[in-house]
């Protein structure tokens, strides 16, 4: 391909740069675009970090599961038995926990999600597409809304120690309403204690006992499981 210049004339980069893409066109003409292998499909909507960040910043009083890293997944989600029956999560988020009961074996249709945003519930249901998703407030659950399900156990990703009392009394209480007798919820914390309180647990006859605590989160997080006394 030869590139025709006029002599004796001083050739900007940008023209130089036009005369050879013009004649690259003139050579090269495609009928149909060029395919290796199956095209990746177009990922909707911003990746989850991002997603996760802007709804973070968007609302932090009732987003805290921004910063859960896959350490604290895998160890509120420990204890949980696949085969035991549904499992309610409460405040999913990205998914960050919902992803790692799939990996503990719990099948997808088998989770009920809560989920308060409309834009991560809509995220939610794409992702999860057997799971029940419900986009309100999780202290409003209530047993005919899970279509006959009884969880055997809870999941919560509620940055509780940002909701007034009443607001944690109501959440917890209308989990243990929805699910089995023998069910046990697991609430994660970055404080020093459990963040459903002492008198909240008694007014609800529960007791709670810290499972573990995950260094390697950022910030540091305890979990608890939270029972019927």
């Amino acid at each position: 391909m030869k590139l025709k210049l006029k002599p004796g004339i001083a050739q900007k980069p940008r023209q130089v740069v036009g005369k050879l893409a013009s004649a690259v066109r003139r050579k090269i003409t495609l009928k149909k675009p060029l395919r290796r292998g199956k095209p990746k499909p177009l990922r909707k909507g911003p990746p989850e970090a991002l997603l996760g960040f802007g709804r973070f910043v968007a609302n932090p009083r009732r987003f805290g599961g921004f910063v859960s890293g896959p350490a604290l997944a895998e160890a509120i989600t420990r204890e949980i038995e696949p085969a035991a029956g549904p499992v309610l999560e409460l405040g999913p988020g990205t998914g960050v926990f919902t992803r790692a009961l799939i990996a503990r074996g719990v099948a997808e249709r088998d989770l009920i999600l809560v989920e308060l945003d409309p834009k991560l519930a809509e995220r939610l249901r794409t992702a999860f597409p057997e799971a029940l998703v419900l986009c309100r407030k999780a202290g409003s659950v209530t047993a005919d809304l899970l279509e006959g399900r009884r969880p055997a156990a809870v999941v919560s990703g509620l940055p509780l120690l940002n909701f007034p009392d009443e607001e944690v009394e109501r959440i917890i209480a209308a989990a243990f309403a929805v699910c089995t007798p023998e069910a046990a919820l697991y609430q994660f914390t970055y404080g020093p204690k459990c963040p459903v309180s002492k008198a909240i647990r008694a007014e609800l006859g529960l007791s709670a006992q810290r499972t573990t605590r995950i260094w390697r989160n950022v910030p540091p997080a305890s979990v608890y499981r939270i029972v019927r006394d």
